[in-house]
């Protein structure tokens, strides 16, 4: 009897323990509240962006009317699109480990316009768009109250449905005919020579430019020594004045000419 009384306490007291231990456990799920969603399959829309709508239920109303939040979306899986061989587009679906989480911290409303009192209870609605880095996939969403850093409800996995950009697999052929090599050009070998000739021609027409030159410059010469000789020469012109070079001989007009001043002269002085 005594030994059936020991294992009755024994066995109670372990179901206190474990009831215990469950209270404990589910206190602080049971006072972050829940959530729930609209859908989980959200469609992408025409501005490139996926509308999230929720309900939020807490244990009571907040102090404010206002409650920040904090959506935890880890990435968990990839929608591909591959161009395969043969203009093939393959669709599948990627997995994904250890991705880091993309954070939104959001302020959810929990004040009722009509009667302008603040409620446990609320709707709340926010989009995101592929300018923040989402793609077509399946996200893990995890919801927590910034105050005091609980999780509101639990951790939920979602569908951003959509189309990605492709990706083209297909391999590379290289099949381009081979051009064919030009015959090599022969090079004639009198080519030096007939280089060398050009430059003897190019030097004889010098030459003959020097010849030349020489000799319009000493016909030059020959012309500047004739008029040089014929310089002491004068000719008559009629009608002259009556003068005459030193080493001509003088005329009988010019003789007349010196004794009618000279007569002039000596009237003169006698008056």
């Amino acid at each position: 009897m005594l030994e059936n009384r020991r294992h009755r306490s024994g066995t109670f007291l372990l179901r206190a323990v474990l009831l215990l231990a469950c209270l404990l456990a589910a206190g602080p799920a049971l006072g972050a509240g829940r959530v729930e969603w609209k859908t989980k399959s959200l469609e992408e829309r025409d501005n490139k962006s996926w509308r999230i709508e929720i309900t939020v239920y807490l244990p009571k109303a907040p102090d404010t009317a206002y409650v920040p939040m904090k959506f935890e979306f880890q990435p968990t899986a990839y929608y591909e699109r591959a161009m395969m061989d043969g203009d093939k587009l393959v669709e599948r679906t990627v997995p994904l480990e250890h991705q880091q989480s993309m954070i939104e911290t959001v302020d959810v409303g929990f004040l009722d316009p009509g009667t302008a009192k603040i409620q446990a209870r609320t709707k709340f609605s926010f989009k995101v768009t592929r300018a923040q880095d989402y793609h077509a996939g399946e996200y893990k969403v995890t919801i927590f109250d910034v105050r005091n850093n609980q999780k509101i409800g639990a951790p939920v996995n979602i569908k951003l449905l959509g189309e990605n950009e492709i990706i083209d697999r297909r391999a590379i052929t290289f099949s381009g005919e081979k051009k064919k090599k030009k015959p090599e050009e022969k090079k004639d070998e009198p080519a030096e020579g007939s280089e060398s000739g050009d430059k003897a021609e190019g030097d004889s027409a010098e030459g003959d430019d020097s010849a030349e030159g020489d000799a319009e410059q000493m016909d030059l010469q020959d012309t500047d020594d004739a008029d040089l000789e014929n310089d002491g020469e004068v000719k008559e012109k009629p009608g002259g004045c009556g003068c005459r070079m030193a080493g001509t001989p003088a005329t009988p007009g010019a003789a007349l000419g010196v004794l009618l001043l000279g007569a002039a002269f000596c009237f003169r002085r006698r008056r």
